[in-house]
């Protein structure tokens, strides 16, 4: 048909390129308070997490900790929530850190109590009863250990 057409395609953003590289230097310079800033956001994040499951483990457990254990559990929440209103979050790890080893001594201390109490409450439970348990066996079955020695016929 001898006609032609033709299509030019252009940004229409209308950021120039001076703009563009603007925008990268400002990047590059902000790039250090960017990772301090993350660092922070993850910090406080994690430290919410441990406080709430930290919180959750001590009023499902209620009155089976000890009174010790769980006033030092509660110490700690209460400094890593007062490190979180702060912006250092070195601190925060730190206090993260010291929640995460109180809330170690209550699960130390809960499995304690646990394994007392489920020693009582079985009679002869001991090395023994502990293994049987352990096979995945009530510990009613009647179970005998026994040596044995095999023995050849002589044909």
């Amino acid at each position: 048909t001898g006609k032609e057409q033709s299509i030019q395609i252009t940004a229409s953003s209308g950021l120039t390129d001076e703009e563009i590289d603007q925008a990268v230097k400002d990047a590059e310079m902000h790039a250090e308070d960017d990772k301090k800033r993350r660092k922070l956001v993850e910090a406080k994040n994690q430290a919410d997490t441990l406080i709430y499951s930290t919180e959750k483990s001590i009023s499902e457990l209620g009155d089976k900790i000890d009174a010790e254990t769980k006033s030092k559990v509660d110490e700690a929440v209460a400094e890593l929530k007062t490190a979180m209103e702060g912006d250092d979050a070195d601190e925060i790890q730190k206090k993260t850190d010291a929640l995460t080893q109180a809330s170690h001594k209550l699960a130390e201390a809960m499995y304690q109590k646990a394994s007392a109490s489920d020693a009582g409450a079985q009679p002869g439970a001991g090395a023994a009863g502990a293994d049987a348990g352990a096979g995945g066996g009530a510990a009613d079955d009647d179970v005998v250990d026994a040596d044995y020695e095999e023995v050849k016929d002589k044909e």
